[in-house]
């Protein structure tokens, strides 16, 4: 019965599939994808990253081992490096992302992940996608970084 009963079910494992480590595929995918549109001219990237870049204990950095935010932040190094020479950049930190309509909820803007100490670190996905393409050209959006979030629709003005 032990055997077919975990007692303690702790904490779940988890695997990455062999070269799907944040390793490779944020940093050395980013990296790639940074030098093929600086290569081609690109006047601006806009990258869209993870809030809790800042803290190496947040709980992504342990799944599986994998320092997921560590390797997301390392790109983003990589990039704000490469900028120049007529290239710039727009990062991006979105909160967990929701499955809730655009639009309704009052967004909110900071830097250094100071939104992951309120109670509102979430953002609606359409809201995110309006944000970035209005950062898209804008030249008050160049060569800066910052997160997302949303407070709840009955808090916001919308």
């Amino acid at each position: 019965l032990k055997k077919l009963v975990r007692m303690d079910p702790g904490r779940p494992t988890f695997r990455w599939a062999e070269n799907g480590e944040p390793e490779v595929v944020d940093y050395i995918g980013g990296k790639a994808q940074i030098d093929a549109a600086k290569a081609e001219g690109v006047d601006q990237i806009l990258w869209v990253g993870s809030m809790g870049g800042t803290q190496s204990d947040n709980f992504l950095n342990t799944i599986g081992d994998g320092n997921i935010l560590l390797w997301k932040r390392k790109a983003e190094e990589y990039l704000v490096s490469s900028a120049g020479d007529g290239m710039s950049y727009t990062i991006v930190h979105p909160g967990g992302l929701l499955d809730k309509p655009e639009g309704k909820r009052e967004l909110k803007v900071d830097v250094d992940d100071k939104i992951l100490d309120t109670d509102q670190r979430s953002v609606p996905r359409g809201d995110l996608a309006n944000v970035v393409v209005s950062c898209l050209g804008l030249k008050e959006a160049y060569n800066v970084a910052f997160d997302l979030a949303s407070l709840d629709e009955q808090e916001g003005e919308g």
